[in-house]
């Protein structure tokens, strides 16, 4: 199955009512529901043609405090990696890139969330085999009905990660991430 590789917003319907939240995210300890989520990425190959693809399974929690302090994960299965073309995903799969038999999982691990303009601004940092890597990015936050909604992108310099991912000819300097996840209150 085909899984779309845009980012998509909610769409309110009749009675329902949304906010877009830029100060802050509301109190509480919300999980990532994967049915609503997507996590995507997209870069460049030989002949610099584009590779999208996306992850399959992922889970993920985020903590929000009283004061609006946020801590939090997302856990990406690392086998779950689907672009299209079966070979090309049993390479990243393996030893070259996500050496997913070692390491299963990659883990974006969320360290601060601060309000920045009309959006909110993520810092944090993404564990790729034995690699950890500082990410910042801003990110869309919707709160919708009962859930929330976070969107962001965020660029990779392959050739920062000490992976050895970025080879001339093969795979591109910068890879992009796209994640659209979807918040429902923990239980």
């Amino acid at each position: 199955m085909e899984q779309d590789q845009g980012l998509s917003s909610p769409e309110p319907t009749g009675d329902e009512e949304y906010e877009v939240l830029s100060d802050r995210l509301p109190a509480g300890t919300w999980r990532v529901d994967p049915d609503s989520s997507q996590v995507n990425f997209r870069a460049r190959t030989l002949f610099v043609l584009p590779v999208n693809g996306f992850f399959e399974r992922f889970s993920g929690e985020l903590r929000v405090d009283q004061d609006g302090t946020a801590a939090g994960a997302l856990v990406i299965d690392t086998a779950s990696i689907q672009t299209g073309i079966d070979r090309r995903d049993e390479q990243l799969r393996g030893g070259d890139y996500f050496l997913a038999g070692e390491h299963p999982e990659m883990t974006f691990t969320l360290e601060s969330l601060a309000a920045s303009r009309d959006t909110l601004k993520l810092d944090g940092s993404l564990r790729v085999r034995s690699q950890s890597l500082p990410l910042s990015f801003p990110v869309t936050a919707i709160a919708h009905g009962d859930h929330l909604h976070l969107e962001g992108r965020v660029r990779v310099d392959l050739g920062t990660t000490g992976l050895g991912w970025a080879r001339a000819g093969m795979v591109g300097r910068v890879a992009r991430a796209d994640v659209a996840l979807t918040l429902q209150p923990a239980a």
